[in-house]
């Protein structure tokens, strides 16, 4: 504002400056040489001042004159705007209502506002989106599936179409569906993320292993998966179909596929442990352990030592000795190595080695779970210390379990997982390499090495017998009779 005030100054002082420098004693003489007609006038005699003074004033009034012409010529288009941007001010309130009523769950206003949005908007395809999203947002699941459909009939919204019916077959169940919607739209348009996303979740509900493997591989091109996440990922799928194809009998199928899994990731031990079974039953039993070596040097598992154990079953003596120590050498400090020298140990009567290894374990800084307190037990019975066996019997019954697959049957099956736990597992080891536990996670009873279950009790209810030994108690005949039972068991 003050810009302008200073211009209008700076002109006045000019326009004085300049009638102030002419001075009134010069005159402009106007004669006209015609005798008659509108152009014969006498002569005129102004001052030169009089002649600025008039030029400047008819300037300004020119000025003024095509301001008013210019603004009643756009006042029309000036109207219209005025409306339109009134109706558009209108119709972001109507669509922020609609959101708002749906996040809220009012279903009857979230379906009112977006009539008036869709009204006001002028626009068919925005007014399916905000209809759609607000019925979603309100749970009217049925009207946002109409909006969504209507969508696949304009290219500008086809996409968004695909992607609200996707999720929404995926998340009422049909799962065939959610797949060709994610498909074409992949399909389309490969940077997709969503389309990705929600494909491969889609196939690895439907327990399409390899369909949502080759999904992976588009995906990590496109760099929708991270290439850590996306190999464990894929390291799962191959387990889970060679899982599928071991239960029908096409072993040798199985056999390769698990070990690309192992390939993919020698750290995932259920791929490692099928293939170790597989080429057992192949009768190639050194394949099978140098395949539990690599991946005991990766991640050392307690299934994979009941693996191992189960290659050696037809071999004695040195050659025993040698493959153990070959397989204690690829992780000597671990936990679970130091564990099966205990076991191996134990097998050959050498209680006092046994202890030596279980010792620095059983004073770990957490208490010893039921496992070490068994293994311990057996020790102290091998050293003729029954009382302290049995102490260390009534402590692993109360002890923590672990979830570690520390409770394994070595007849039972390492990794006992369904369909739906594979399904988990995709997500649960291919994203943060974590291992599900399949009795642990569905609050099964656990098995522990060495103790069954007398008919009709779980592990569950020894433990409370115990804990009351444990305290002085009496107890039961029934836990003591199988406590005193595992002490009588003929030594190896």
């Amino acid at each position: 504002m003050m810009k302008y005030i200073i211009t209008i100054l700076v002109f006045l002082v000019a326009i004085l400056s300049l009638l102030f420098w002419v001075g009134g004693d010069i005159f402009l003489t106007l004669t006209s040489s015609a005798t008659s007609g509108v152009f014969a006038f006498g002569e005129i005699r102004m001052s030169w001042q009089a002649v600025i003074v008039g030029v400047v004033v008819a300037t300004l009034g020119l000025i003024a004159l095509w301001s008013l012409f210019l603004w009643l010529w756009r006042l029309p288009r000036r109207v219209k705007s005025g409306v339109g941007l009134r109706r558009r001010n209108q119709a972001l309130d109507a669509m922020e209502e609609a959101l708002l009523a749906g996040a809220k769950g009012d279903v009857k206003k979230a379906r009112k506002k977006a009539e008036v949005a869709r009204n006001l908007i002028g626009s068919t395809e925005l007014g399916r989106v905000i209809s759609a999203l607000s019925a979603e947002a309100a749970g009217d699941r049925d009207v946002a599936v109409e909006h969504y459909q209507a969508m696949l009939e304009s290219d500008k919204t086809r996409a968004t179409g695909q992607r609200g019916l996707a999720q929404n077959m995926l998340a009422t169940g049909d799962i065939p569906g959610a797949i060709e919607q994610c498909r074409e739209a992949y399909s389309t348009n490969p940077d997709a993320r969503w389309a990705f996303d929600t494909l491969f979740k889609a196939e690895v509900a439907n327990h399409q292993w390899l369909d949502a493997e080759e999904s992976l591989d588009k995906g990590e091109q496109h760099k929708h998966v991270e290439k850590n996440i996306a190999r464990r990922r894929r390291a799962v799928l191959n387990t889970a179909e060679a899982d599928r194809l071991h239960d029908e009998g096409e072993y040798a199928a199985a056999l390769e596929l698990a070990v690309k899994a192992h390939r993919f990731a020698p750290e995932f031990a259920p791929a490692t442990a099928l293939a170790a079974k597989l080429y057992k039953i192949q009768g190639e039993p050194k394949a099978a352990t140098k395949l539990i070596e690599k991946s005991w040097s990766q991640a050392a598992h307690p299934a994979l030592s009941l693996s191992f154990l189960d290659t050696l079953e037809d071999v004695d003596g040195r050659a025993r000795d040698k493959k153990l120590a070959a397989l204690v050498k690829q992780a000597p400090e671990h936990r679970e190595t130091k564990i099966i020298q205990a076991e191996d140990y134990l097998r050959r009567g050498d209680a006092v080695k046994a202890w030596a290894i279980l010792s620095p374990l059983l004073r770990g800084d957490t208490p010893p779970s039921s496992r070490l307190c068994l293994l311990a037990a057996q020790s102290e019975d091998r050293l003729n210390n029954p009382t302290d066996a049995k102490l260390w019997l009534q402590r692993a019954a109360i002890a923590p379990r672990e979830a570690d697959w520390s409770d394994l049957d070595p007849s039972g099956e390492s990794f006992d997982y369904t369909p739906q736990d594979w399904r988990r597992l995709v997500f649960s080891f291919g994203d943060t390499g974590e291992l599900i536990h399949p009795r642990v996670d569905s609050r099964g009873p656990l098995r522990l090495p060495g103790v069954e279950d007398a008919p009709g009790e779980t592990a569950g209810e020894v433990a409370p017998a115990a804990e009351e030994a444990a305290e002085g108690k009496p107890q039961e005949k029934g836990l003591a009779d199988r406590l005193d039972s595992l002490l009588d068991k003929p030594k190896t």
